[in-house]
Order: C-alpha cells, then structure tokens, then sequence
C-alpha cells in the first residue's frame, strides 16, 4: 500500500538485511559445494553431501556464534528456524533444504515485505472497528464480560440508587441480561448496600424462567444505606464454582482500596470485573482498578453524563496496539525517507554489498503493490450526495415529519375578551381532556394524543435514523468514499495536488488515484486526470472513455510523476474549467480537487474564477482536503494559514463551485457535507423522538392524576344548585359612591362631637375613603410599598364601611436560586480581565459561598446563663452544617439544587478549558492576544538574544498571518538593538503583500550590539494616539529600570498608547518585574509563554473526572494567570458542592449510614 520502489523495499528491511545475507551466504555455499567435480564424483547418483551442515558451519549463524551475535540481532522467527537447521542431521535434497531454510520459510520475501506494509493500516481499521463494538449497547456500559459462571454484584448504596439514578441503572442491567448474561452457563446475582441480599442460594444453570426472575429483581432493587462491599465478596467468595465477578459499583465504598485487595489478594478469588458505573469518586475509581489488578482481572469506567467510556482494559490495550501500529508505520516512513531515529541510514549500500551476486529485478516498481495493475471492481447502484439521498429516504420522504402526523389532531388555544372582568381569557379545555405541545413555529398547540399511532411512529422513525447511520458508516468506511466522497457525475476531471510540500504525502495521494480509478470511476462516461505543482500536467488534452486500458494507462502516468515546485492551483482550476466550457453535453460533470492546502494565489481570485466559471455552465467543483500531522518545527511558508483557516476557506471555495467539502487526515473523516446532512437529519429524527416521548409521559401522567384522583378537575357538564348561592353584590356606580362618601363624612361629623379620647396625648387618625374600584395607590416610602394590599369596601348592618383585604404582597425572598448560564460558542479577542467581567464565576452568580450566605443559613449560637453555655437554636439541628471560612452555616440548598450547580460549574469549566486551549494555540501562545486595531510590534534584536531569534522569526511570521492578517489590524514592525530600525515609516493595512514583505524582513534580521528599550519606545509613540505597543525581549537594558518608567510616564500625558510587554528567556527577576511594571503602568499586559504548552493534556486535566485534583503548569502571563486561577476556584466549588451534596444526602438517611 505504501512501497512503490525498490529502496523503499530496501529501506523497510532495513533490520532483516543481515539474516538475509547469511541466507544467501548459505545458498551461495550450498551450491559452490554442489557444483565441485570432487564432489559429484563422490556423489554419482546427485546425491548431497550435508550441505545443510556445511553451509551452517561455514555461515555467521554457526551454533558457536549464535548465541553471542544472533541473539541480539536475529528476530525469533530467524533464530528459531537456524536452531532448527542447526539440528537437522542426516542427508537432504536442495527442495526440502529450501522449505526450512528459504525466504519464504525466513519470512523475507517480497510477498512478506509487502503484506506488512499494506496490512499494518488494515489492522489498524480493524482495531479502530473493534473498539466501535465495544462501545456498544451493554458492552459500553459494562464492558465485555467473560467467563460462564457469573457472579454479578450491585451495589445499591443510597448514592449509587437514588431517584436520579436508579431507572437508568435497572435500565442499563436489563439490556446486560438480555444482551450478554443470557448466553452465560449460570448466573449469581446479589445486591449490597448496609445488608448484602441475593436472588437464590447459589449459583444457578440459567433459562428463560430464571431470566425473567433475574428481571424481576431487578427491577425491585431500592436503596439500602451504605456501601459494604467487603461483605459482599465475603458471601461471594462461599460459591467457589464461579469463575468470574462481575462488581458494579457507584460509589464510594465503606472500607478502603488496601483493605478490599488485600482480601482479594489472601483469598482465591475468581477473575474479577470491575465496573465503575457513573461514578466521580476518585477513591472508587481507584478502588475499581486495584480490584482487577489484585485479581488479575479487567476494569471497566463509564460517565452516563457523557456518554462514552472513559477509560477500559480492553479499550486502553487496543489503544496501545494502535498505537504501536502507527509507530512502526512512522519508522517505515523515516526509514524510508533515510533516517532511523536521529541517526542517518543508507540501507542501499550496506544491502548490495552483501548481495553481490542478487539481481534487484525482482524489487523493480513493477513488482510492488502500488505498481500492480488496477483491480477494477465491478459497479453497483448509481451514486449520489447526501442531499439528493435524502430527497427519497429522508423523514419528509418517508413522510415522518412529526408535524404532519400531529397536524390533524392540533388546535390553537382559544382567547375571548370577557368585558366584565376587563381581560382576556383562554379555553382551559387542555387541562382536562388534551396535552400541550411547542408548535415548530414557537407557538403552543393543544393536541389529542393517539398513544397506538405515537408508538407506531417512533418504530419508523428509529428504522429511519437507522438508515441514515448506516449511510454514514457505509461513507466512512476505508476506501475512495472516505477520500473523494461519492462521485456522482457522468464525466469527471481529477486535480491531484502534487506540489513540493506533499512530498511526504506522495505515495498516500498515489494511493487515493489508484482506489478511485478502481472503485468510482470504471462506470464513468468519460475522465481525465491533471497533476499540477508549479507546471500543470494533463494526461490527455481532453476527456477520455473510462476503460479499463485507460484507467491502467492513466495510473502508469501518475507513478512518473514527482512532487515539486509550488502550488498553482489557479492555474490548474482554469486549465480544467476551460476544457469543461469548451465542450458542451448535456451529461453532469464534475471537478475533484484533492489538495493538502491552500493556494499560493489569492484565494479571492480563485474564489472569483470559480464563480464564473460555475455558474455559467452545469458544472460542480468538489474540494478534498487532505492535512497529515502538522510540523511545528518547519517554519511555515509566506502564506500561511492554520488549519482550520484552511479547511473554511476551501468549503467555501467547494460551496461556491456548487459542490461539496471534504476533509480527512489520517486517522479519518474530520468535516464532511455529506456526513453533515445525514447528522443534521438523524438529530431532526431524535428530537421528533424525545418530543413523542414527553407527550407519551404527560398523556401517561394525566392518566394517572385521574385514576388516583388527586386533584381531579371539576366536571366540564353545568352542576345543579344544591342550595341556594349568595349572589355578589352589584358594582357600584359613581352616583353611588359619592352617596356612600356623602353619608360616610356626616356619620363621623357627629361621632367627633359626642365622643373625646381619654387622653389629651391621643391622637385620633384621621379616616380616609378608600377607592372601591381600584386598589391603593402606592406611597412613595419603602415601608408604604411593602404593606400595600389590595381591598374593596362594602355596607355594615349599622350603616358604617366595611372593608375586605383581597391579595396581600408577597414578601421578597432572600433565597438565592441557581441560574442557568448562557455562554458563547465562539471565543472573543479581548483580555481576561475583560472576559472574565463577563462570564466570570461572581458575574454568572454562581459563587458557592454567597448562595449559602444569606440569612437563612446563619447559624445561631447564644450564651444560656442558667447553664453556662453556648446553645444553638433548635432549629439548627434540623439543617446540615458546614464551614465556610471559618463561619459555620446551615445547607438550605437541596440535593436537585446542588446537582444543577454542578451541571452549571461542569459547563463553564468545559468553556474555561476552551478558553485556556484558545490561548495556548497559534501565535497567542508565544505573544498572547493581540487586542488593538493599530499595533507596533518591537522587537529587541540585541546580541542576548542571539539564541532565540530563529524560533522569533518563526513565531512572528506565525503572528503576522494568525493574528495581524486575520483580524486586520494596521500594523508596523520594529527592531532595536544600538539603533532602531522600522520597517515602514507609519502603519499599513495588513495586505496579503505587505504581510509577506513583512514576513522577508523579520527573516532577514540579525542581532548584534545592545538594547535600546527606551529609544525604541521614544521612536514609536510618533505613531499616534491608540496604538498597541507590543515589547518582545528578555528585560535586558542599557538604561535604568526606573528611568524608563519615568520617561514612558511622561511620554502618556502627551500621547495615549498601550504597552504589552512579552518576556522571552527572562530568568532575571528584576528584568520579569521591570517588564511586569512597564505594562501595567501603561494599562497593558504582561506575557511570557509558558514552558508546557501541551493543550491535549491540559484538556485532559480539566475534563476528565477520573483525575483527582489535577495540579494546572504554572502561567506567569496576566491572561494566562487569571484564566488559571478563575478555574482553580471553580474547581474548588465544585469540590465543596459534591461535598455538600453528600452531606445533606447522608443527613436524609441516616439510617443508611
């Protein structure tokens, strides 16, 4: 798959040559021996001596030697078959000599060579598609269960079976019986919590009768308490004819890891499985681990909140078999390229010395697998994209649109404006007879639910989303779709990027021709193929038949053809689109672009040349992006461009083409339109399916409410009078009311004259009417507004107002709730401070110590002088207690309260390491962000920093493109060392062309003499106000600290500029301060990239729940820093919060304990 030459082939038997030349050594005797005339005249009949014995003896694997030289340098197949030959007595002919001691009998044939080097990528696919197994239905969960008598342990603590978790676990065990423990020869299944409880006695053969009691029970698993699971392996440990325990545990056992594998290592026990089930307790985990270590057994992790497994014995083992793959692959590679390890090899020459008398016709590239004539595969269907796929097998095709099914039985809510009340009221009929349902428009429907037709639907929709996965699957596979997609048009053109970057990648672009001539193109009407560098090469001058003898003739081409020169890929789109317009037929045609990046042209001009040339004729043109592991140490080209950046721009060069985009690397499918819509339609379906499950739920629900007739609504159907009912008093008018007032004054009028208060300090308050129709007009004070209630008047018997209170104001809770956060997708360009102004822990009200600081949670604790102590409230024994800074508080949050915490804490710290991993990657690591529109760029060129310029030049071109181009901010370079130089007078726009003259002028810089920080600093204030000065050195001066400081200090009440300064190999303190101090006082930041820059195990540290307490590197950084230590608090929160969680879990059931 890989080998194409003959010292490539020379190249991977790099560390056989020399078993091979003792090989031939021996042939070459064997014959010598057979060919002496003294010899056949002692064997006149063709008789052999032992030339086996002879050509041994004579050979450097002699038994003598082999033991000094051979152990070490012959692999053991080699080793074994020259012991084997050793040993052989007697006489025998060449024929059975050969079968023991020939290259195929050594494994160094050329059939060997090349299976190796095309087998090792198929095993890989293989190993991949074993682990897709694994990851499926009950395996994903618990693992591959071996063995055949089965001893299954649950645990069924309080935590592991609470109310959240306990249908998902009964759930997760009945798929285990149904999928693996059926097929087992008995089973034992037994639960432990405080108690250990179990099914039967003893181990039992299993059948369709105990299978449905195992169901059973099942599902009558409660929470029992604790975690006891020293017990349980004592009782399981009594059935010594179980060979296998399946342990599954979701919390924190009672006893500690020591003391249970301690007992698993004293005792015979059986093969234990341990089965870490949606759980974040790094002592249980470890625990789980130690278990099958102790037993020589297998573990098993699983997150339910993320679905996947997080780690598995037989998923790490394949992982590593992967990986070996890929490292053998790699030595081929640099063996290839003349290089093994960091010392250079030429095989050639050390191969033909010892093989003098070998011919290499037969390691001609003819011979090899690439070389092979094509094996045209015969043709199947005929292909299309996804979007036309789904045209005819998509839900509105097969009309699953949950909308229409659900149209017919959909009726709008009904409004009517009642003028009595004054408002407006809606049809309360869906409270009793209908459920609500979120139309696709955002309005509220109110529907009958048909439960047979709702089930029947989400069979269909299921098979769909079926298909459509196994689209997907059938797309990804390894082959020409997983490189180019489908091929769907009549006549087809090929561009094959072979530019002098892909010379690494040649044999693997040779490799995606050779599979596309054999699969997609063979029922094609007709072909071409054009290689382009920096010279476009077309193989025909117009389009071909696609035979077999020109699909044979076309691959013989592209094997002559090299890598080199640059990529002109405008030249080659023009050259392709032109032959396209010059003919016309009616039949589709398509252009497949396989490229490894982007164009050396302007990416506008190819993007206007495709355009026209598209949109004027039916023509499509589909871009494969091929992108293999990026080199970090090679300095990137002029225009450069990462790739991400890369894989847009060529989308939208596909998209304006009116085609598709592809991308793959080496390891798969990274973006595909195809793939795309197959996902976008498989979530439309799962939804349709979640939304069918609620209304299933809520039609369940009402159900229930009315069979148990808990709050059961009143009859729809008018009810007769019983009894005679008080009518409501009639509202009254405005005559009315002034008549009520009217008698109410002079009814006082007279009461003021017969009556006077005892007292003459008494203060008669003074009564005012009250408005009947409105309520109380609210007063302007505090305490008015918190007593303002709403009242109507109404006649006493004896002829004075009476008044009724009707709503009451509720009282404003101090309770803190737990908000749900909204955060952005995409990362904006500003600092940390600013950022973190905005989605910072205290500003999305998510600080664990203020939600359990409020009043309700003070804890109170008084001196009592009859006893002479401190005493708490009584009701302080009701609530959990903690401390928090040294402050005892009560736990008013609940259990669901804190777990929304959590789910809050888990997703802002997933967006924090997004952040921290934007900030790491790119140009940012180096220089950090750069935030102004106007930026100066300094960089001290002095004879300290001699050591670092070459990597500087690689990183400020990196900066140039990353950041300066990309978010076009106007800029200016500058170096200083004794002198300053610019490299433009002002500041320029950030063009393609003044970036790549921008890119040639840092390339060319040198260092020499000393550093002038405050002249270059001096110079470039002049470029006006606003600007962004980004300082690069190592804090080296040639003037005072604090003389520089003064001076910029007076510079900024004349101009206004910002100064970042970045630190670069600064291990002197006082320079690190100095530097820390200029860009402070100048409302800038201070950077220094920081020693380990791994952004995979960063990601690791602050997602991954197996890791305990995972210690971040350190960042010296203003950005770097404050990033760090927002996610340390968060971190700390989140520590408190499961611990607060447990708390109030264990207060709850303290039986359990």
């Amino acid at each position: 798959m890989y080998c194409t030459r003959a010292h490539e082939l020379l190249f991977i038997t790099r560390e056989l040559h020399k078993p091979a030349l003792g090989v031939c050594e021996a042939l070459t005797k064997n014959l010598q021996h057979l060919e002496d005339p003294a010899k056949k005249r002692a064997f006149p009949n063709g008789a052999e001596d032992r030339t086996c014995q002879v050509a041994i003896e004579n050979s450097p694997y002699e038994s003598g030697s082999l033991s000094e030289q051979s152990s070490t340098e012959i692999p053991p197949v080699f080793r074994e078959n020259v012991m084997r030959m050793d040993h052989s007595d007697g006489y025998e002919s060449s024929e059975h000599w050969l079968e023991l001691s020939g290259l195929e009998s050594w494994g160094l044939s050329l059939a060997h060579l090349l299976s190796f080097c095309t087998t090792a990528p198929i095993a890989v696919e293989m190993y991949h598609d074993q682990i897709k197994w694994l990851s499926q239905g009950s395996k994903k969960v618990f693992g591959m269960v071996n063995g055949s008598r089965i001893g299954v342990l649950v645990d069924t603590s309080d935590l592991n079976c609470s109310t959240e978790r306990l249908p998902d676990l009964q759930r997760e065990l009945l798929t285990l019986i149904d999928e693996q423990l059926r097929f087992k020869k008995q089973l034992y299944l037994l639960s432990y919590g405080s108690e250990v409880s179990s099914l039967w006695n003893k181990p039992l053969d299993t059948c369709p009768l105990r299978l449905k009691e195992c169901c059973a029970w099942v599902m009558q698993l409660q929470a029992g308490g604790g975690c006891d699971l020293l017990q349980a392996l004592q009782k399981a440990l009594t059935h010594s004819e179980l060979d296998t325990l399946l342990i599954i545990l979701g919390s924190r056992p009672d006893q500690t890891a020591d003391v249970i594998c301690d007992f698993i290592t004293q005792n015979r026990m059986p093969s234990v499985h341990a089965v870490a089930y949606n759980c974040s307790s790094p002592a249980a985990i470890e625990t789980v681990k130690q278990m099958a270590a102790a037993s020589g057994g297998r573990y098993h992790l699983f997150s339910t909140a993320l679905g996947v497994v997080d780690s598995s014995t037989d998923v790490d083992l394949l992982w590593a078999e992967i990986k070996a793959a890929r490292n053998v692959l790699t030595q081929i590679q640099n063996m290839r390229q003349g290089r093994l390890g960091d010392t250079a090899v030429t095989v050639e020459s050390e191969i033909s010395t010892g093989l003098d008398s070998v011919t290499l016709s037969d390691f001609s590239p003819g011979s090899s697998a690439l070389s092979a004539p094509l094996c045209i595969q015969p043709t199947g269907p005929i292909p299309t994209t996804s979007s036309e796929w789904l045209k005819t097998h998509g839900l509105k095709a097969q009309k699953l649109d949950l909308y229409q099914l659900l149209a017919r039985n959909a009726y709008s809510p009904q409004e009517t404006f009642v003028p009595i009340l004054g408002k407006t009221v809606s049809s309360t009929v869906h409270e009793r007879v209908m459920v609500q349902c979120e139309w696709h428009d955002g309005t509220v429907k109110n529907l009958h639910v048909d439960l047979p037709s709702l089930q029947k639907y989400q069979k269909r929709l299921m098979g769909a989303v079926r298909l459509f996965e196994s689209r997907v699957q059938w797309l990804n596979r390894t082959g020409s779709r997983q490189i180019w997609g489908t091929v769907c048009e009549q006549r087809v053109q090929v561009l094959l990027d072979m530019s002098g970057m892909n010379a690494h990648y040649q044999l693997h672009l040779q490799h995606a021709l050779r599979i596309l001539l054999q699969e997609q193109l063979a029922n094609k009407h007709s072909f071409n193929v054009i290689a382009f560098g920096s010279d476009v090469k077309s193989w025909q001058e117009k389009m071909v038949p696609s035979t077999q003898e020109n699909l044979q003739a076309v691959w013989q081409w592209i094997q002559a053809v090299e890598c080199a020169g640059s990529r002109n890929t405008l030249a080659a789109l023009q050259c392709a689109l032109e032959e396209e317009a010059q003919e016309e037929s009616p039949l589709t045609r398509g252009v497949y672009l396989l490229t490894t990046g982007m164009p050396d042209q302007h990416m506008v001009s190819v993007t206007v040349c495709v355009s026209e040339r598209c949109s004027a004729t039916n023509l499509n043109l589909h871009v494969c992006l091929f992108t293999g592991e990026e080199d970090t140490a090679r300095c990137p080209p002029p225009r450069y461009a990462t790739r991400t950046e890369t894989a847009r721009a060529l989308s939208g060069l596909a998209h304006t083409g009116n085609g598709r985009f592809l991308w793959m690397t080496e390891t798969g499918i990274v973006e595909s339109d195809d793939i795309s819509a197959l996902i976008g339609e498989m979530e439309t379906g799962v939804n349709y399916f979640q939304k069918c499950s609620e209304l299933v739920d809520s039609l369940i629900q009402k159900g229930s409410d009315r069979g148990s007739g808990e709050t059961s609504p009143p009859s729809i159907k008018p009810q007769a009078w019983t009894r005679k009912a008080k009518l409501p008093s009639p509202r009254p008018t405005t005559l009315s009311l002034a008549r009520l007032e009217g008698r109410q004054k002079s009814r006082l009028a007279q009461n003021s004259l017969a009556w006077r208060p005892n007292s003459s300090k008494a203060d008669i308050p003074a009564v005012h009417s009250a408005d009947i129709s409105t309520p109380a007009r609210p007063s302007r004070s505090a305490d008015q507004r918190k007593t303002n209630v709403s009242q109507s008047v109404f006649f006493m018997e004896d002829g004075n107002l009476g008044a009724v209170f009707k709503k009451y104001p509720k009282a404003k809770s101090v309770r803190k709730s737990i908000t749900t956060i909204k955060l952005p997708k995409h990362e904006d360009i500003c600092s940390t401070k600013q950022w973190l102004k905005r989605f910072g822990i205290k500003n999305l009200k998510l600080d664990l110590h203020k939600l359990i600081s409020g009043p309700e949670c003070c804890h109170h604790n008084k001196l009592v002088p009859s006893v002479q102590k401190r005493v708490s409230a009584k009701y302080c024994a009701i609530f959990p207690s903690v401390q928090i800074n040294g402050t005892v508080k009560h736990l008013h949050l609940t259990p669901g309260e804190l777990k929304q915490y959590l789910n809050q804490t888990e997703k802002l710290m997933q967006r924090y390491s997004q952040r921290l991993e934007w900030l790491l990657t790119g140009s940012r690591c180096m220089f950090g962000s750069v935030l102004e529109k106007s930026v100066c760029v300094l960089l001290d060129v002095s004879g300290s920093m001699a050591s670092l310029l070459p990597e500087l030049q690689t990183e400020l071109t990196l900066l140039i493109w990353d950041q300066l181009h990309a978010n076009s901010e106007r800029f200016n370079m500058v170096a200083y060392s004794g002198e300053v130089r610019m490299w433009q007078p002002t500041l320029v726009e950030p063009t393609e062309e003044l970036c790549v003259e921008a890119v040639q002028w840092v390339n060319q810089l040198s260092t020499h003499g000393a550093s002038s920080t405050l002249q270059a600093l001096k110079t470039v204030c002049g470029f006006g106000d606003a600007v962004g000065l980004y300082l690069i050195t190592d804090g080296r001066c040639d003037s005072s600290h604090n003389l520089i400081l003064t001076e910029i200090e007076t510079l900024r009440k004349e101009k206004d500029f910002i100064v970042h300064t970045i630190a670069v190999n600064c291990h002197d303190r006082a320079g690190s301060e100095f530097l820390k101090r200029l860009a402070h006082k100048t409302g800038g930041r201070f950077h220094q990239a920081p020693e380990n820059t791994d952004t995979a195990l960063i990601r690791k540290l602050l997602t991954d729940p197996c890791s305990a307490d995972p210690v971040l590197p350190k960042f010296e950084g203003d950005d770097l820093r404050k990033l760090s230590e927002e996610i340390e608090k968060l971190r700390l929160f989140q520590k408190q919060a499961k611990a607060f969680r447990e708390t109030i879990l264990e207060s709850r059931n303290p039986e359990g304990m």
